[in-house]
């Protein structure tokens, strides 16, 4: 049994990191026809997001790292990666990847993250009805996984992330009423 899964979990994060990179890259390269590289990138990237987790809160060393306290950047990567291979294979348009890019990185650099969540999702949700269409088995590969995890971690979805945004939501509502 393997007692020290922080590093790991922390390669794991890194994996995500690289994955982000290379599939914008793709999108430059090849276009097009990378996407369904893409889509099998962006299910190991995910499957490294729900690893990533467990196996750091599970490691005895209690310590956070650097790359577990950047986690969230590195799932900031992966979706800016896909924007990027989007616009770059010109299944979007520059100004509307632009525009979704700022958006995520406006909130995000604001400390506003899980407002940001819904920009940071849009890739995602173009990329699997692109797939849709041009690689049905993938798409639905995509959409499966989706709906598998969100079925495996409905209490931590239910108890924390919806929380979280709607607590978020909430007080924009209540700074925007108070003039701040």
């Amino acid at each position: 049994m393997i007692k020290r899964t922080k590093p790991i979990a922390d390669a794991l994060t890194q994996a995500r990191a690289v994955l982000g990179l290379c599939i914008a890259i793709l999108g430059f390269w090849r276009g097009r026809d990378a996407l369904p590289q893409v889509v099998l990138a962006v299910i190991v990237s995910w499957t490294t997001d729900l690893l990533d987790g467990p196996l750091a809160r599970r490691d005895p060393e209690r310590a956070q790292s650097w790359t577990g306290e950047h986690d969230a950047e590195v799932d900031l990567t992966t979706s800016a990666g896909v924007t990027v291979y989007l616009v770059a294979s010109r299944y979007l348009a520059v100004w509307l990847g632009v525009a979704i890019l700022l958006a995520t990185l406006g909130l995000w650099f604001l400390h506003s993250h899980q407002l940001a969540w819904p920009f940071y999702a849009m890739p995602y949700a173009v990329l699997a009805s692109i797939a849709l269409r041009a690689a049905t088995v993938l798409g639905w590969a995509l959409i499966a996984y989706v709906a598998s995890v969100s079925v495996l971690r409905w209490q931590r979805l239910k108890g924390e992330f919806l929380p979280e945004f709607f607590d978020a939501v909430k007080n924009i509502r209540v700074s925007l009423s108070n003039g701040d």
